[in-house]
């Protein structure tokens, strides 16, 4: 009955500390899009102008968004996942 006990309590802790792991993933994940897509935005536009009037500001919205999706993101998650999944 001890060793039982003891089982289902080393049990507990494994899926306690994969969920961590997968919190931990999740997040990690999270800051890598971010810090790519910052890293597209950061890049140096040939049109990008000092002075920019409302709509260019509506503009530069519609080309963040685009960044975002461009950034290449999904490329390098997918590449890198499966490095960080517990099997």
């Amino acid at each position: 009955a001890a060793i039982k006990q003891w089982i289902d309590s080393v049990i507990d802790k494994m899926d306690h500390f994969k969920a961590e792991h997968h919190r931990y993933v999740k997040e990690g994940v999270t800051l890598l899009e971010l810090a790519l897509w910052k890293a597209k935005l950061d890049e140096k536009d040939k049109n990008s102008a000092e002075g920019r009037t409302k709509k260019a500001k509506l503009d530069s919205e519609s080309v963040r968004k685009m960044k975002r999706v461009t950034c290449g993101a999904d490329t390098v998650i997918k590449n890198i996942l499966p490095f960080l999944q517990l099997e």
